[in-house]
């Protein structure tokens, strides 16, 4: 039932994630696809809109400003340029709109007729259409005759006075075709929406992809939590177990002495060490998930404090008829967590020790390798299997259960120690000691005090 309500929570904060980046794309296309057309679309117009604003000062009689580039856009839109001439009345007054100069009574004016083909008669028709409108003069306005022409236009007032052109008086409308325009924007347009579709459906593809990868670390680390749950449940319930188990035996015999239940007392105390071991180590790495534990470095002189932390292992060692062979070149100061360190090579050392036979030969060495400083432990024990070389840090992984069990181990140490190894920026690699045994090599940073 719990494993149906988390894989449902799951699959909701999948959705979700689904969902989120989905909409996270889809802002970003249409503010991409905003801003390409509020760029695009002026540009087209630009030389249509300074051709007609020098149109208007040279019809007002003023002079040319802009330079160059207005200049040269005037000469490219000139051909298809055409001026509008209408009365007060709002009535055309030019017979031949396309001729860019007035026609009016005064026969100065008149231009010579030419013939017109068929399709200069439509194209005038066309402008003939166009009605004056006094109300927005001075204003570039886009409009659009018989649904096939566009035009963008301005209209100006000339004033009396200004008769050089023989428009004084008049409402002068300046007409470019925009059509090449227009089908440009179109096409553009179109692109744009057949590009946004494609990579909104690209972006479908995508969200989904990157929701189950992110829900993969989630998944992960909540399978992890389940197993690191179930595996401390388990081994706080064996001590708990053996603890209840003794004191219920010690009750069914309330006249004995102490001397009589020697046996259930030191079990008893055995099992509360190692529970208290075992609490000890399950509140660091909940503390180290959360980053609770902090390392506190300090200047330490590296040759005495490692010989001062192995010295006990090789009176163990010898206690268990095992070679004990160190070998420290490390002669100077580093910084670094003593305690950590300290807890780091018993760790290593003890599972040494743990691991291997009488007449077995562990040995230590610490030393320089380039920029980096390097502690080594090796056993001629029973080694590690490669399947298991990748799992050994794992939580709660044992490589030989029963052994462990034996031994008093609970999986927990190695996964201390590699929390250790990487709150230092460190590594760790384990290689087979030919022709039996393991090799545990940790490298670290060289990092010197400060003076």
């Amino acid at each position: 039932m719990k494993t149906k309500q988390a894989q449902h929570a799951f699959g909701k904060q999948q959705w979700w994630l689904f969902v989120s980046e989905l909409i996270s794309f889809a802002v970003i296309f249409l503010t991409l696809g905003t801003i390409l057309w509020q760029v695009f679309q002026p540009s087209i117009y630009q030389s249509v809109t300074r051709g007609i604003k020098v149109q208007r000062q040279i019809l007002l009689g003023q002079r040319v400003t802009g330079g160059p580039a207005s200049q040269d856009a005037y000469r490219a839109i000139a051909f298809r340029t055409s001026l509008l001439v209408f009365d007060s009345d709002g009535t055309l007054i030019n017979g031949n709109p396309t001729a860019g100069t007035p026609n009016t009574n005064n026969s100065a004016n008149q231009p010579k007729k030419k013939k017109k083909t068929g399709s200069q008669n439509d194209y005038v028709n066309v402008l003939q259409q166009i009605k004056l409108n006094p109300h927005h003069l001075n204003e570039l306005r886009d409009i659009r005759v018989n649904g096939q022409n566009n035009f963008r236009t301005m209209t100006i007032k000339v004033p009396a006075a200004n008769n050089a052109l023989g428009y004084g008086g008049y409402y002068v409308m300046i007409v470019t075709n925009t059509d090449s325009e227009h089908v440009s924007v179109g096409v553009f347009k179109r692109t744009l929406l057949w590009t946004m579709v494609t990579f909104w459906l690209i972006s479908i593809l995508l969200s989904y992809v990157l929701a189950r990868l992110n829900m993969r670390p989630i998944l992960r680390s909540w399978q992890r939590q389940r197993e690191f749950v179930a595996n401390a449940a388990h081994e706080l319930r064996t001590p708990l177990t053996v603890i209840q188990n003794k004191l219920e035996i010690m009750l069914t015999r309330p006249n004995d002495k102490v001397m009589d239940q020697t046996e259930q007392i030191t079990m008893s105390l055995s099992e509360v060490r190692r529970l208290n071991s075992l609490t000890s180590d399950l509140l660091l790495l909940a503390r180290s998930d959360s980053d609770m534990t902090q390392i506190r470095t300090e200047s330490v002189a590296m040759a005495p404090f490692l010989e001062t932390v192995i010295q006990p292992y090789s009176e163990i060692a010898d206690s268990q008829d095992k070679h004990f062979e160190e070998n420290i070149q490390l002669d100077r100061d580093l910084v670094i967590d003593k305690q950590r360190i300290h807890q780091l090579i018993v760790i290593f050392l003890d599972n040494a020790l743990k691991y291997t036979e009488s007449g077995a030969t562990i040995s230590f060495s610490a030393r320089l390798v380039g920029n980096r400083w390097e502690l080594q432990v090796k056993d001629t024990g029973i080694g590690i299997k490669d399947q298991d070389k990748a799992h050994v840090f794992d939580r709660f992984y044992r490589v030989d259960k029963s052994r462990s069990r034996a031994t008093g181990g609970n999986g927990l140490g190695l996964s201390i120690a590699k929390w250790i190894i990487d709150s230092h920026r460190g590594k760790v690699t384990i290689t087979d000691n030919h022709p039996q045994g393991t090799i545990f090599t940790i490298s670290f940073p060289l990092t010197r005090p400060k003076k």
